[in-house]
C-alpha cells in the first residue's frame, strides 16, 4: 500500500492512474488519487495518510464519491508471519448517512478481498514480480 505506484496496479485491475503528492518516501501527509474504471463509471479516490507506524499502523482518511471513510491497518507477527487487521468507518455525507452500518459491512468486505489480492503479489516468488 505504501508504495502505491509499484503495487497498486497489480493488485487493483480497476485503478487506470495513480498519482503521489509528494514524492519520496509515504509518510503521513502523503496523499494518492486514484483514477478508476469500474461497472462502467470512473471515479477518483483520494486518500491521504494521518499516521504511519512501521510495521505496527497505518492510518488514512479517504474521498470517496458521498463517503469520508477513516480506516486504519494494524500489523501484528505471528510465527507464520504478519497479521493485518482493517478497521474502518465509512463516514458518508448527507442522506447516505442512515446507510452507514451497511456502508461499513461493504467496506470491510472490500478490504478483505483487497488484502487477500496484496497478500498474493507480496508472496509471489521475486522471478514473477
Amino acid at each position: 500500500m505504501l508504495h502505491g505506484p509499484k503495487n497498486v496496479p497489480r493488485t487493483d485491475p480497476t485503478v487506470e492512474s495513480l498519482v503521489k503528492d509528494p514524492t519520496g518516501p509515504t509518510r503521513a501527509g502523503t496523499t494518492f488519487r486514484f483514477r478508476q474504471h469500474s461497472l462502467g463509471k470512473q471515479r477518483e479516490t483520494v486518500t491521504r495518510f494521518t499516521k504511519i507506524d512501521p510495521d505496527q499502523a497505518i492510518e488514512f482518511e479517504s474521498r470517496i464519491g458521498p463517503m469520508r471513510p477513516k480506516c486504519s491497518l494494524t500489523f501484528a507477527r505471528t510465527g507464520a508471519g504478519t497479521s493485518v487487521t482493517f478497521a474502518g468507518d465509512s463516514m458518508p455525507i448527507g442522506p447516505l448517512k442512515l446507510f452507514s452500518p451497511l456502508l461499513n459491512r461493504k467496506g470491510q468486505q472490500v478490504w478483505y478481498k483487497r488484502l487477500a489480492r496484496i497478500k498474493t503479489v507480496l508472496e509471489e516468488p521475486a522471478s514473477q514480480r
